[in-house]
């Protein structure tokens, strides 16, 4: 996966991130997990920014 990937993958899933916090509220477990999965994909390009 190369790294505009990555950041579309990313914008989507705070995307998702943003309607379920609004759909439950930021302290509902299926937003701490996608908070998590958003983590996973930050990290994901932090890895590939400087390759």
């Amino acid at each position: 996966m190369d790294r505009d990937e990555i950041q579309d993958e990313m914008e989507r899933q705070r995307r998702i991130l943003h309607q379920m916090a609004d759909q439950y509220g930021f302290m509902d477990e299926r937003v701490l997990v996608q908070s998590q999965k958003l983590d996973e994909w930050l990290n994901e390009f932090e890895r590939h920014k400087y390759v």
